[in-house]
């Protein structure tokens, strides 16, 4: 994957007119749910048209796609027929993953979202595991199994362990969705707390979010900049610590600057 997911918008599976759409309306991504979205009944005809679709479609931006739970048949059949376009799709986001075992077979592009007590639990297992290259947070489900509310406060214990983790293993973050598509103030609200907190991106469920959340993640033209310019500097330096206006300048910095150019596509080894 050339850059973090920073936006990735749910789109159901049987809804595949919506893709395109999204993206014109300035997306980076889009998650293609085979689960929670598709009725039980059409989730075979739903992952054969994904298939086709897939296979006679070439896009320039990220494509996700959240299978059925790999410990049923539904999500093993998933990853093994999209398999077969696998050059078309950058990963596979697996849901209610609570047990490594699980992951062993699989390809080496999974998102593990995390929405149960268990996989809380298992957290630092799941995402030191070879396979898996990002880990997202499914609100609405963990916050049922816990029987709290979506808020901020009441999911931000397993926040901190997923951006813990992640950050052990150099892996990417996607956040929660935020629910109330109207409440764009609160969702802005919640995207600049979650960005705050290390996340690179959090999902949508409604194009009306794209913008507020792509503003809150991404930086800006002089925030590229000084990444670049940090970086440059500490790059034709011998020493490990050095001063950049003003400020001091040390590794944990430049790694921060380097993940900052990551989220808009700057690849922090060749800039300019």
């Amino acid at each position: 994957m050339n850059k973090f997911p920073v936006c990735p918008i749910f789109i159901p599976a049987n809804r595949l007119e919506w893709v395109e759409k999204t993206f014109d309306k300035g997306t980076d991504a889009v998650i293609i749910d085979l689960e929670d979205s598709v009725p039980k009944e059409q989730k075979d005809e739903t992952r054969t048209n994904l298939f086709s679709y897939l296979d006679s479609h070439d896009f320039d931006k990220t494509i996700l796609i959240r299978v059925n739970p790999v410990d049923g048949e539904l999500g093993k059949e998933d990853i093994k027929i999209l398999s077969g376009v696998s050059s078309k799709i950058d990963a596979f986001m697996l849901p209610k993953i609570e047990q490594t075992g699980l992951l062993n077979d699989l390809p080496d592009n999974l998102i593990a979202l995390i929405e149960t007590p268990k996989s809380i639990q298992n957290l630092e297992e799941i995402a030191s595991h070879k396979n898996v290259i990002g880990i997202a947070l499914g609100g609405a489900d963990l916050s049922a199994s816990l029987g709290s509310d979506m808020s901020w406060d009441s999911l931000l214990f397993t926040r901190s362990k997923i951006i813990i983790e992640a950050a052990a293993n150099n892996l990417f973050t996607i956040d929660s969705p935020f629910m109330n598509i109207e409440d764009i103030s609160s969702l802005e609200n919640e995207s600049v707390l979650s960005n705050g907190l290390g996340f690179d991106g959090k999902a949508a469920i409604h194009p009306n979010q794209i913008e507020t959340i792509t503003k809150s993640f991404l930086p800006n033209e002089s925030d590229i900049q000084e990444a670049k310019e940090i970086i440059k500097l500490f790059s034709s330096s011998s020493e490990a610590v050095i001063a950049y206006k003003g400020k001091m300048i040390d590794m944990p910095i430049v790694i921060s600057m380097e993940k900052r150019l990551k989220l808009v596509g700057i690849d922090p080894k060749n800039i300019d």
